[in-house]
């Protein structure tokens, strides 16, 4: 499973800064998870009521133990996303559709191994990352080309899953393009959007030097999400990869743009 290692003055820093709810949300940890983990490296925590009163009122932050003698770093898990493992007791209509989908005998559901009639979008994607890697300054046009966070060892992959999702789309009668906002979007008949995203997940490598540094490395796990204003849904690489679930998360994206 997934971790994220935090130092000891790190984390110590991040609780007497953010709320611990907003630390949790950034790195897809769990609140309590970083509550366990500052009571074993005795790291104090704020009350509910130092969020409360004015900033300066915060700068009161009480000094950290030096006579800790545990380890400096500690390891915390980090959220899974939910892919369809269990099998339910009764249907839903998301597993109706989605078996409904798996059904269709010329439903387009297979990925292949290389791009063969990439629709345009996937070509000028594919062509502005070559351009990058001979030129950095390079700017891209957000109107023209997916809105993608992949490591370059993982764009194909990337390419070959959205193109096969865009093809799938377009079967099941619905568009696919750019929005205004720059983000990739799936139109709808009744006028819904649903915003789409794909990234790869990265995790926090801690280096010790003089001082402590700190910064991230790609996984190669792929997380996929869908939205509708604050309506929302990931998945994430697991025993099921997203290529193994374009029917779920087809079925997962008309209900959601169904939805008044």
């Amino acid at each position: 499973m997934d971790k994220i290692t935090f130092t000891r003055s790190e984390l110590y820093g991040l609780v007497w800064k953010f709320p611990i709810p907003q630390i949790a949300k950034h790195y897809e940890v769990s609140s309590m998870g970083i509550k366990n983990a500052c009571e074993k490296m005795n790291i104090p925590l704020p009350k509910s009521r130092h969020w409360i009163g004015p900033a300066y009122k915060r700068k009161n932050v009480p000094q950290l133990s030096l006579d800790f003698k545990g380890n400096n770093e500690i390891a915390i898990l980090k959220k899974t996303y939910e892919m369809q493992l269990r099998v339910p007791s009764k249907s839903t209509p998301l597993l109706d559709l989605a078996q409904s989908i798996k059904n269709d005998v010329y439903a387009p559901l297979t990925i292949s191994d290389k791009l063969e009639n990439p629709f345009e979008i996937i070509t000028l994607t594919k062509r502005y990352w070559e351009s990058k890697t001979l030129n950095q300054d390079i700017q891209p046009d957000k109107l023209e080309i997916l809105d993608l966070n992949v490591s370059k060892e993982n764009l194909n992959r990337a390419l070959l899953f959205i193109n096969a999702l865009i093809k799938l789309i377009h079967y099941r009668g619905y568009e696919f393009r750019k929005g205004l906002d720059g983000l990739d979007t799936i139109i709808f008949k009744n006028e819904n959007e649903i915003k789409i995203d794909l990234r790869e997940a990265q995790k926090r490598i801690t280096k010790n030097g003089l001082r402590e540094t700190s910064g991230y490395i790609f996984t190669g796990d792929f997380i996929f999400r869908i939205s509708r204003g604050s309506n929302k849904k990931e998945w994430r690489d697991g025993k099921i990869t997203l290529e193994n679930n374009l029917a779920l998360i087809m079925a997962k994206i008309e209900l959601m743009a169904a939805e008044d």
